[in-house]
């Protein structure tokens, strides 16, 4: 066993080396903990649909019994085989996520038969609940909100029929054709879909994880509706209307919010991991093993609330008896009992507002109240808006100059919970502006026009083409931007400020210098490198130095910061050796085989350097950070951030010495500075830098597991 504590594995020195490869991963017990606490929840999952599956089969042979007459067909309408698939789907899910008990077993997982099939149960599981659960929310809200949805058992089965027919055809082919590298590989915790193909990735689960994920908005307008504040539009089934009597509610809000938050929140860590992995190139806040066993974890549960939702929410299917019968309680996906029966019986559909029968004065009086109701939602609505923008607007800042550090990002903790959650109100805030810029239009479309004169006349047709156009080039992108603006806006907006950072920050600085970390699975016999350039006379940047860090082959605590071959022969420094033990430092010059400064520093809190003289001990510079949590507690999960500056003698800061600018745009790997020359004061914060970075790079360039 290798290591000690939560940090020891199994694995032989020769299996540690390639660790991490792409079909090869060691666990510590640290990680063994975490898929522990993953199996169990996928047990419990496993346990929850095989009861609901047994029962099934027991519902079954009951209706098989007595005279042929009388024996009812377990599908008996088109919801029956959606969930249906919807169970088999969690079946195969939680299957997968218990086959983790054989890694945990071992300490090691790696590429073969098993890891196959864990990656083709989880991959089709996953998948086959996204699919299903999207059929069944458009069949549920066309059900309630048109009285429409899949009528047709035929036309059930066609739709099943597809989507496992694609499923296995899908992994089928993909395993067979793709085997060099393995299709399921470790990634690195569990087996799943290679990280090499990362389009089969968004093709066969991410698509439709997220495209699930996204139809559960179409509940909103069904919680409104039972709720009595809307009521379904005619002839098109995507307008509404605002009724202006008494208010109906058939009783089913808590289970449509049920119905919507089933799927939404095991699903929701998930789709902001992968969401992160594929927009930027790394899986922050995600990165660290403890995160990820936590993402996994909440989506294995998935079969369990399937499970709950069926029994509270979705009674009287496959063969299952209702608790009640009467059409208040019924579930809200029964044929007998369909909520939009009820909502619509009690409203006369035939009243010229839509709304229902009610006495003049009652509407009367209710006008004053409903103007300023809609004004304060109108007021408020802008309010949200407008906060919304100025959130975004903060995380951008704080994404892109992140020094010196804001109330935002004072602390790494506060920052990460700041732009998560954002993330998460940005999608329910965009779908409440969908729907108050489908109410606008709707209520545009209805109100009376202005007349410009004559119809016919010219100037009437340039008002008319001028009102049209000028709604289609205006209001529409407006109301795109609403829509997909929460959550779109902060990836658009931190790319390009990221981007202009990384072109322009450092333009006040002398030179520059570019910090490149290994990946994951980089040979052991590299190492990472940070390349100086340095400002021409003609304003073009040049490079000049090349250094290496490595470490010592007896002391892991020992590492050199050391100038590469081929670099100019002007470097003040040749070698800069840390002990990060004693957090002490030496600097070694050109042509000089002793050492010339040394120095201590302290990384915890904030960063700061004393470097003196070798021979006179005498303070050649004392450097401290703006900030506290220049690496974030050593935690790894995010590039190293900071402001260097002198120290004065009264103990303020003064002029920069070095700072951090961004990392590359689609590079997490590569860490930009800004510095003035590569003397001692800025070499030695480089080196730590650099081992900080490359500790990063490691962890956001492996890949993300879920």
């Amino acid at each position: 066993m290798s290591g000690g504590g939560f940090d020891a594995t199994v694995c032989t020195p020769e299996q540690l080396a390639i660790s991490g490869a792409s079909e090869f991963y060691c666990y510590t017990r640290r990680q063994n903990v975490g898929l522990v606490v993953v199996s169990i929840t996928g047990f419990f999952s496993l346990a929850a649909v095989i009861t609901i599956l047994s029962l099934i089969v027991r519902n079954k042979l009951r209706a098989m019994r007595g005279p042929k007459a009388d024996r009812r067909h377990l599908i008996q309408e088109p919801m029956d085989l959606f969930l249906l698939s919807l169970f088999f789907g969690d079946l195969f899910q939680s299957l997968s996520v218990v086959m983790d008990t054989k890694w945990i077993n071992d300490g090691i997982v790696h590429a073969g038969s098993f890891c196959t099939a864990q990656g083709l149960l989880q991959n089709t599981g996953q998948a086959a609940i996204a699919m299903s659960t999207f059929i069944i929310t458009l069949h549920t809200f066309d059900r309630i909100w048109r009285r429409g949805g899949v009528q047709s058992l035929k036309l059930a089965s066609l739709i099943v029929g597809t989507i496992w027919t694609f499923l296995i055809l899908t992994v089928s082919i993909s395993t067979a054709v793709h085997r060099s590298p393995s299709f399921y590989a470790p990634t690195p915790y569990w087996c799943w879909i290679n990280s090499s193909y990362p389009k089969y990735r968004i093709a066969i689960e991410n698509f439709w994880l997220w495209i699930g994920f996204a139809v559960s908005i179409l509940y909103i307008p069904l919680i409104f509706w039972d709720a009595g504040h809307i009521v379904p539009g005619e002839p098109q089934w995507w307008t509404f209307r605002i009724p202006s009597g008494k208010k109906h509610s058939n009783k089913q809000l808590s289970k449509l919010i049920l119905c919507a938050l089933a799927y939404c929140l095991p699903v929701l860590p998930t789709s902001l991991a992968r969401w992160f992995l594929v927009v930027h190139d790394d899986v922050k806040p995600f990165a660290t093993a403890e995160a990820q066993f936590i993402v996994k974890a909440i989506f294995s549960l998935s079969g369990v609330c399937d499970v709950l939702v069926f029994k509270f929410a979705r009674s009287g299917l496959l063969l299952f008896s209702s608790p009640d019968d009467s059409s208040e309680t019924a579930s809200v996906n029964s044929k007998d009992s369909a909520p939009s029966d009820i909502i619509l019986d009690d409203i006369d559909v035939n009243s010229n507002d839509g709304t229902e029968k009610t006495t003049e004065p009652v509407a009367v009086a209710l006008a004053p109240r409903r103007q300023w109701l809609t004004g304060f939602l109108l007021c408020a609505w802008i309010g949200i808006n407008a906060l919304d923008a100025v959130w975004i607007t903060y995380y951008i800042r704080s994404a892109t100059d992140p020094n010196p550090r804001t109330v935002v990002n004072k602390s790494h903790p506060g920052w990460q919970a700041y732009y998560l959650m954002m993330y998460v109100f940005g999608f329910f805030w965009g779908c409440v502006n969908i729907v108050v810029c489908m109410w606008y239009f709707q209520s545009a479309d209805n109100s009376p026009r202005t007349r410009f004169g004559d119809r016919n006349s010219t100037f009437s047709q340039i008002a008319r083409s001028a009102r049209k156009w000028g709604r289609i080039g205006i209001l529409v992108p407006v109301a795109v931007i609403l829509g997909l603006g929460p959550f779109f806006a902060p990836v658009v907006g931190e790319r390009i400020a990221q981007q202009q950072a990384w072109v322009h920050r450092c333009d006040s600085f002398n030179g520059e210098v570019v910090l490149n970390g290994l990946f994951f699975n980089s040979p052991a016999n590299e190492a990472p490198i940070a390349s100086f350039y340095f400002r021409q006379p003609n304003g073009t940047l040049q490079k000049q130095y090349d250094y290496n860090l490595t470490n010592d082959a007896v002391n892991p605590s020992i590492w050199y910061f050391s100038l590469l071959s081929g670099s100019g022969s002007a470097a003040q420094i040749q070698n800069v050796t840390y002990d990060l033990n004693n957090f002490t430092f030496v600097a070694t010059c050109p042509g000089n085989a002793t050492q010339c400064t040394k120095g201590t520093f302290q990384d915890a809190g904030y960063l700061s350097f004393l470097i003196l003289d070798e021979a006179s001990n005498a303070t050649i510079a004392n450097l401290k950070t703006v900030d506290r949590d220049w690496d974030y507690g050593h935690h790894s999960d995010d590039a190293p951030s900071y402001i260097l500056k002198e120290v004065d003698a009264d103990g303020s800061l003064g002029n920069v010495v070095v700072r951090t600018a961004v990392t590359e745009p689609g590079h997490c790997t590569t860490l930009k500075m800004c510095a003035n020359d590569a003397s001692i004061s800025t070499l030695a914060p480089v080196g730590l830098t650099l081992y900080a970075q490359n500790k990063y790079s490691v962890v956001c360039s492996t890949p993300n597991s879920n």
